[in-house]
């Protein structure tokens, strides 16, 4: 093709047909152009399709990450709702003043023997956050709850750090009543039950806010697994 424009070129010269040359000229400029587009069209279909392959990559770690996770998170909230049900019979044991010994140390037990942390797996949000992968999500909606899920294992994390430091200023306090911290009688508990310190400690809200913020987290790990199921 470029050959006959070339000699076609020639012979125009030669017999002086300028107008005919400039009609070369017009369609050799749009050959090259053509050309250009082409070439752009191809590199930028080739980088889709990296883009996408990273993409994918990136999204099969994250579900990974996030199966982990998702256990973790439904052994906290269990334990937190197991310790949240117990704070509500002890409230009621509070203002009601009945119990049995047995139950009063079950109902204790399991709010102060839950200390704990959440570590997620953040290796592949951290590497999209640092490379700027997370342009790669071609899905807007996934995008935005990627972001929102790691905010709330965030706020989780802090919640828990705070009932763990509120957790030890109780074990803190106990210590100097009890003589064994992890084998608590009824007596003694009786005996706190009379202690304003430890009955407000006891009636405190960080069980609930801790809750609260487990099942956010473990609802939103679902939700961000559902949604990348689907890619």
């Amino acid at each position: 093709m470029i050959l006959f424009f070339r000699k076609f070129r020639q012979k125009t010269l030669t017999k002086s047909r300028l107008g005919k040359y400039l009609l070369y000229a017009i369609g050799e400029i749009i050959l090259v152009v053509i050309g250009i587009l082409i070439a752009l069209q191809i590199n930028t279909w080739n980088e889709d399709y990296k883009n996408k392959k990273k993409e994918r990559g990136y999204l099969i770690n994250l579900q990974q990450d996030l199966k982990a996770d998702s256990l973790r998170l439904s052994e906290l909230k269990n334990d937190f709702e197991l310790a949240v049900k117990s704070k509500r019979k002890f409230e009621i044991i509070i203002e009601e003043q009945y119990t049995t010994n047995d139950s009063l140390i079950f109902y204790v037990n399991n709010q102060i023997d839950l200390i704990t942390d959440f570590v997620p797996n953040s290796s592949t949000f951290d590497e999209l956050k640092n490379s700027n992968g997370l342009n790669l999500i071609s899905n807007p909606q996934l995008k935005r709850q990627i972001v929102t899920l790691y905010n709330c294992y965030d706020d989780l994390i802090l919640k828990l750090k705070l009932g763990t430091e509120k957790s030890q200023i109780l074990y803190a306090h106990l210590s100097k009543y009890v003589n064994n911290i992890n084998s608590i009688t009824s007596e003694e508990i009786h005996f706190l039950l009379n202690d304003n310190f430890f009955k407000n400690q006891m009636l405190l809200n960080y069980l609930y806010t801790q809750y609260t913020a487990t099942s956010n987290a473990y609802d939103n790990c679902v939700k961000t697994l559902e949604l990348i199921n689907k890619e």
